[in-house]
């Protein structure tokens, strides 16, 4: 099997936006359709249709039989890698969390579902209660029968914030980090323009290959009609995977220097912008830096798990000063 020179970036496309676990099924499927995505009878992907091609493993380079349970490395060039591939399976199964929240909560309680008991691991629920003069928010825990939290709105969404504050690293450390980023990946962009440089002289030899090819059977009569055809689709494979390869080496048309600095006004400020946010960016940006979440109880927030850029940079600290996390913070390795 070759790749469809058309259709095959845009299912490239669709994989990686849904492997980044920052675009639900329905986006990409807007997107790719946007895009002239169409099935093999010229209409626009179904909800089933682009749900059965994320789970097809052809994709990945696997050739796998219905019924039969096993499935087999096929001899033909995958059209997205593997890591990719694993890591849409693992979002499509709820084995690996995506960063965009599902809605669950009411737009007054953002911590919602995000927050857990500290006692039993379950999830917070909330809720408004009717007091005497008005209504107050409280946070509680889903399991009825333990008494682990139950705690107002205001002190447990001041306390995230607290916790945003406490683990907000300093911009020396955090300006050391992005100089690191920007070395590597002007590395990696140097190494990127001789892989595109080599590739593209190697397309331009195949074509030169391919004109001599035309000119032996259509000139010289030196080959024979099955020949030519036989060499003639050989050729135009190696130059259809010659540039697919080249695409995937061009750089990403965005400013790196711009994401880095973007991502470190976030991080600098998650405390300020997380209460100037919306409830939906609010449990955007809540995921984006705790994945699993975190726990409450006794009226102190504990993490296990943190976004990788406050984990090397905490470890960073650590190392050079000798300070340990704040009380309540404990940090775990980021997957």
């Amino acid at each position: 099997m070759i790749h469809d020179p058309e259709r095959g970036p845009l299912v490239k496309q669709a994989f990686e936006m849904y492997g980044t676990g920052l675009h639900t099924k329905r986006k990409v499927l807007v997107t790719i359709n946007a895009a002239g995505l169409r099935t093999v009878k010229g209409k626009p992907l179904t909800d089933q249709a682009i749900d059965s091609m994320l789970r097809n493993p052809v994709y990945a380079g696997w050739l796998q039989v219905k019924g039969w349970g096993e499935r087999q490395r096929g001899d033909f060039e995958p059209l997205v890698s593997q890591d990719v591939f694993d890591r849409v399976q693992a979002i499509l199964s709820g084995k690996r969390v995506s960063v965009m929240p599902r809605l669950r909560s009411h737009p007054d309680f953002p911590l919602r579902h995000f927050v857990k008991c500290g006692c039993c691991g379950r999830p917070l629920t909330a809720s408004w209660a009717k007091g005497r003069t008005k209504r107050h928010g409280y946070y509680r825990c889903q399991n009825r029968e333990c008494p682990g939290v139950h705690v107002r709105k205001e002190n447990l969404e001041r306390g995230f914030v607290e916790l945003l504050e406490r683990m907000q690293p300093k911009p020396g450390y955090l300006k050391l980090f992005s100089e690191i980023v920007l070395d590597v990946w002007k590395e990696k962009q140097a190494q990127n323009v001789m892989l595109t440089t080599s590739l593209k002289h190697h397309i331009e030899d195949l074509n030169r290959r391919k004109e001599q090819l035309e000119d032996s059977f259509i000139y010289e009569k030196a080959i024979d009609r099955e020949t030519y055809q036989r060499q003639l689709d050989k050729l135009n494979e190696q130059i259809v995977l010659a540039e697919m390869q080249e695409r995937d080496a061009k750089l990403e048309g965005y400013d790196v220097e711009g994401v880095l600095n973007f991502a470190d006004h976030v991080i600098l400020n998650a405390a300020r912008l997380w209460t100037e946010f919306s409830s939906d960016q609010k449990q955007r940006l809540q995921k984006v830096l705790f994945p699993q979440g975190v726990t409450f109880a006794d009226g102190i927030y504990k993490t296990t798990e943190t976004c990788l850029i406050f984990k090397l940079l905490q470890e960073s600290k650590g190392e050079k000063s000798g300070l340990v996390p704040p009380p309540g913070i404990e940090l775990g390795s980021a997957v």
